[in-house]
């Protein structure tokens, strides 16, 4: 709605129109401002160049498998992209064949809690972290066609900061990897449903 002709007609002093046409504009400015200020996770980015916007959406993606971590207390469930689920479905890797290039598995931990009406069960607190794992042979030689990243979350900023100093990170996940080298270094099982 075009408000210059409505406040015109409306507002017997102009100069109340001016005022209010100033103050909407700064409201709308404001908001925009708040809105930037947030930080845009998917503007982040690992040290070995590896982008958070490359998982864009996966939290829409599917289960591929729940996790759970001892030694860290966190409850975690991986998560896999539409070519990984794929590949999956048709046997991979207990096929012996690799996972093909675009295959994305996201992994989310949140520190884990004791439900509270039933102390028997753990469920996610708070949000700790989102890690991938992306497979492209030919970007990701060193590393036998994986890459990887991690993001470790803050709650009191609300925000998202890469893990590791630099591009090292990538061998450390690399090694860990190499275990289950048989199924093309990836850990996660599709379980049946």
């Amino acid at each position: 709605m075009n408000m210059i002709p409505f406040l015109k007609k409306r507002c017997v002093n102009r100069r109340v129109a001016g005022i209010v046409l100033v103050m909407t504009a700064a409201l709308i400015l404001a908001g925009q401002l708040s809105a930037q200020g947030k930080q845009d996770r998917y503007s982040r980015v690992a040290p070995n160049s590896i982008s958070f916007s490359e998982i864009r959406g996966y939290e829409n993606w599917a289960v591929v498998a729940p996790s759970y971590r001892t030694d860290k207390s966190e409850v975690r469930i991986i998560l896999g992209n539409e070519t990984i689920l794929k590949a999956y479905r048709e046997g991979v890797p207990g096929n012996g064949k690799p996972f093909p290039d675009g295959s994305i598995l996201v992994k989310v931990g949140w520190a884990e809690r004791k439900h509270p009406s039933f102390p028997a069960a753990l469920e996610p607190d708070a949000l700790q972290r989102v890690e991938f794992m992306i497979k492209d042979a030919k970007k990701f030689k060193k590393t036998q066609g994986w890459g990887y990243a991690r993001f470790v979350y803050d709650v009191k900023t609300d925000s998202f900061a890469p893990y590791g100093k630099d591009a090292a990170f990538d061998q450390e996940c690399s090694m860990c990897h190499t275990l289950v080298k048989d199924r093309d270094y990836v850990f996660t099982s599709y379980g049946r449903r």
